[in-house]
């Protein structure tokens, strides 16, 4: 930049900015300086002005200041007669505020900016009334315990302390993303090399990456390098970005501070503000050594900042108090709180269950209340005394047809009161049940029949059911049970009906009580039983948060063989509730749906997120008026977007929102009720009682927070095994033991453990948050990717209902580009409403000027599965809406960050 008539200093300010209170503080700062210059002051010309710029069609502060870094007439300053300072205020198109200060080289030195931004911002802090400023930008200081080690290093090795935080914090950063370390835009005295990619390969230890961080940072850039240019390093050649940034200032830089208000100095050769996070250290010398840490995370995730800032300084204690040892054993966090957060993740000694199996619960409830209503359908209302004795006489009848302890029964029935009374006959006969779908006729019925043999089928036969009862019977020998006429079959005399106590409760906790087959990663049906210690313990819970009991009206939309559908039935049934199965005519239908729930009056509904934002449609389109009687509105078996969350609260003010996750070999793992949801995916909270949920690396150890890591569930309610002999692989395999997260961590035991193949990440403040599967966590163009990442974009934007993101590869096996399945919002003659450029500009407003080749798929809907999940594998067999299959793909130059 060439030398001018005046000096500048820009800062992007976001948050809580008073405009007002900045001008007035503005206005006290100039009072200040009549007596140090004898200048006559003037508030709003003069030789200090204040210029309010308003909205400028710039897309950013960084664009403005450019602007106004070239066009010294847009500052007031016709030569050195002009003003002595001014302060400007303006309003990027990307939102946010510039505030800009120009004070005239000719006036004395108590013009300086350092001067006039050090005394408006302790004016502003008066005239605004302080504030606790922003959390995302906090201090760093190291303190006596690393700034002598931290000399002595330095004297040792040769380097800067500049070099060896560097490494430092390139390390975390890699931790963070998952990967390799981070591109680091540098902004640092002459002759360091202004973006470098800190060389973590190989498990080097601290000081060897100390020495390949200052042989980086030493080379000389060549032409055209720089934050914002490329980098010339091989894969990333051509590179536009930088991904974080670490800043060093001298300790004069002025610096401004605007509480309530986040500040970030803005430069001429800045990257650009997509870099996150920002590192800026002040000094030279390790024992004068200052910094602040800027890190923009969700709003929620307030403890984001100071976190990344304490784990900084406790990876570089670490590092140099044991230099030679591999840098990625060296703990970011001490001990006592690695065992802290592994405490507050173990709620296996909380939530107990009562004793009893959930059909003890039902026969007592029938029992006290037997004219209460148990069931509505559109056949009527059945009572709790009528439904104990349908449940009654098929017990009889499973008992004649040598169906008892330990037996298998398959139920294949419609929610209704029908499967509700098969269910507690099977359990009163002391069998397990099966639930297979109504449309389980085909193969899949004969290859679930055939893999579990069960000794009975329950089921209402149709005349399209006649092949497969005929190849029951004859190839497995199966006997066949209507629940409408048990008495046809022989009964077994000897078998009396259960009385009001029932049969001893300890004596079935550990027994299996159902078996729900999913279909798994590869499309085979896999078997996955629970015990009745599992099924009563979470339906007590589940019953007891979500205030389900007498007077509750619970509908049942789960579809039958899917353990939802269980848990909505006995958390109902088991606490004097009513249960109201949903019409099949109308269950995949919202528009029907909530009129049907509006009726019904009810009062607790779970689904799945991509049919509540359906459901939200049809509400918004008046179909069930608001559904005041909802209390409750749970949503579980897919992640849910911050967006859809806050348009659900909205549209139904008087429901507690409760995001579930979980798989069916834990039924549930955690949950978390939404309040005020940010932007992104919402949290998966906190353990149900009952379970400990680890996040945890290659070798077993607990992730630090921040740190994405392998979602791995314990404790005593994870099924005991896959059934038919399907081979589990790792997904049981016990925690390591060491340092791991086994036994050889204090205050854990290992015990029975479910590795999900999710992965999720444990926030600053210790809530959950999903981040995909490892499976959906795919390599293209040399950089990690999330695919959950790349959806929860595309569908925060306001013209996609909903959409799915797949990974396709060539015909060397490595992904080359991404599909986007959309389906738009508003369809008029057949064109989409979104468009593959707003979508792709979206795309790159939030992953920077880096994204992989993306197609976009415009579709009707997306296919789903009998539980409501999208059926990812059904994708690429739909059709696009007219010629809808548009492709955007980017310049060769185009990469993806690293995630």
């Amino acid at each position: 930049m060439t030398e001018t008539a005046h000096v500048c200093r820009a800062y992007a300010v976001t948050g809580g900015l008073d405009t007002r209170a900045l001008r007035a503080a503005w206005g006290e700062t100039t009072d200040g300086l009549r007596s140090r210059t004898g200048l006559p002051i003037g508030r709003d010309g003069g030789p200090f002005g204040f210029t309010d710029l308003g909205g400028v069609a710039d897309p950013g502060p960084r664009e403005t200041a450019e602007r106004l870094w070239a066009d010294p007439l847009a500052l007031s300053f016709p030569g050195t007669g002009g003003p002595a300072a001014r302060l400007v205020l303006a309003r990027p198109a990307g939102g946010g505020h510039l505030v800009m200060l120009a004070v005239n080289r000719a006036f004395p030195a108590a013009c300086s900016p350092a001067t006039l931004i050090e005394d408006l911002g302790a004016a502003y802090g008066v005239v605004a009334g302080g504030g606790s400023g922003d959390p995302s930008d906090v201090d760093l200081t190291w303190g006596p315990g690393l700034t002598g080690p931290l000399e002595r290093f330095c004297s040792a090795e040769g380097v800067t302390p500049h070099e060896v935080l560097l490494a430092a914090y390139a390390e975390l950063l890699g931790r963070h993303g998952g990967g390799e370390g981070p591109l680091v835009g540098m902004l640092a005295p002459a002759g360091a090399r202004p973006v470098v990619r800190v060389d973590r390969s190989g498990r080097p230890s601290f000081r060897e990456l100390v020495r390949r961080t200052a042989a980086s940072t030493r080379t000389e850039a060549g032409p055209g390098t720089g934050p914002t240019g490329p980098t010339g390093e091989g894969e990333h050649r051509g590179r536009t970005f930088a991904e974080a940034l670490f800043t060093v200032e001298e300790p004069t830089e002025p610096v401004l501070r605007l509480p309530g208000a986040r500040v970030r100095r803005i430069r001429s050769e800045d990257a650009p503000s997509e870099a996150n996070p920002i590192l800026t250290v002040r000094g030279s010398a390790a024992s004068s050594l200052t910094g602040r840490l800027e890190y923009r995370t969700t709003p929620l995730d307030t403890g984001a900042a100071a976190g990344l800032a304490d784990q900084l300084r406790t990876l570089l204690g670490a590092a140099l108090a044991d230099p030679d040892a591999p840098v990625d054993t060296l703990d970011p966090e001490t001990p006592g709180q690695t065992r802290a957060a592994v405490r507050d993740a173990d709620l296996t000694g909380v939530g107990g269950w009562s004793g009893k199996p959930v059909h003890h619960h039902v026969r007592a409830m029938a029992h006290a209340t037997p004219d209460a209503p148990a069931v509505v359908d559109g056949a009527g209302v059945l009572t709790y005394g009528e439904l104990r004795a349908r449940a009654e006489r098929i017990t009889r009848a499973l008992h004649g047809l040598g169906a008892g302890e330990d037996s298998t029964v398959a139920i294949r029935l419609p929610n209704g009161p029908d499967q509700a009374a098969a269910l507690l006959g099977v359990f009163d006969a002391g069998a397990h049940a099966v639930c297979l779908g109504t449309g389980h006729t085909g193969e899949r019925g004969r290859t679930l029949l055939a893999g579990m043999r069960p000794r009975c089928l329950v089921l209402d036969a149709g005349p399209d059911d006649a092949p497969l009862l005929a190849w029951y019977r004859g190839e497995l020998g199966g006997r066949v049970l209507d629940p409408g006429s048990p008495g046809d079959v022989p009964v077994d005399p000897g078998s009396p009906a259960p009385g009001p106590g029932g049969p001893d409760p300890t004596a079935v906790a550990g027994r299996w009580a159902y078996v729900a087959y999913t279909s798994g990663s590869t499309g085979r049906p896999k078997g996955i039983p629970q015990t009745h210690r599992t099924l009563a313990q979470f339906t007590e819970w589940f019953a007891g948060e979500f205030g389900i009991g007498p007077g509750a009206r619970v509908a049942q939309w789960a579809a039958p063989g899917y353990d939802a559908g269980l848990v909505e039935l006995f958390a109902t049934l088991g606490s004097g509730a009513t249960l109201y199965p949903v019409p099949d005519r109308i269950r995949a239908h919202p528009e029907k749906l909530a009129q049907w729930l509006a009726t019904e009056r009810i009062t607790h509904f779970q689904t799945v997120p991509s049919f509540a934002r359906k459901l939200l449609t049809a509400i918004g389109d008046g179909a069930g008026g608001r559904l005041p009687s909802l209390g409750h509105l749970l949503l579980a078996g897919e992640a849910l977007t911050g967006d859809l969350a806050r348009e659900l609260r909205e549209a139904l003010p008087g429901a507690r929102l409760i995001n579930l996750y979980g798989a069916t070999e834990t039924i549930l793992a955690t949950w978390h009720e939404v309040g005020d949801p940010g932007p992104g995916t919402v949290p998966i909270g906190r353990p149900i009682p009952g379970r400990r949920v680890l996040v945890l690396d290659a070798h077993d150890r607990p992730c630090p927070a921040g740190v994405t890591g392998r979602i791995v569930v314990c404790g005593p309610h994870v099924t005991p095994g896959y059934v038919d002999g399907e081979a589990p692989g790792d997904a049981f395999r016990p925690l390591a033991g060491g340092t791991g997260a086994g036994e050889g961590t204090p205050g854990i035991t290992s015990g029975p453990c479910y590795r999900s193949g999710d992965l999720g990440r444990r926030r600053w403040d210790g809530l959950l948050e999903f981040k995909g599967r490892e499976d959906s966590r795919i390599k293209l163009l040399g950089s990690r990717l999330e695919l959950t990442d790349v959806e929860t974009v595309l569908a925060a934007d306001a013209s996609v209902v909903e959409c799915a993101v797949a990974a396709r590869t060539g015909p060397d096996g490595l992904v080359g580009r991404l599909v986007a399945y959309v389906v738009p919002r508003g369809v008029p003659d057949g064109e989409p409403a979104a468009s593959p450029s707003v979508l792709r500009a979206g795309l790159r407003r939030w992953f920077g000027k880096a994204l992989p080749p993306v197609s976009f798929v415009m579709l009707s809907d997306l296919p789903r599965n009998a539980g409501g999940k999208v059926d990812r594998r059904g994708l690429a067999d739909l059709t696009p809406i007219r010629a809808g299959h548009h492709t955007a793909r980017p310049s060769s130059t185009d990469t993806h960050p690293q995630t």
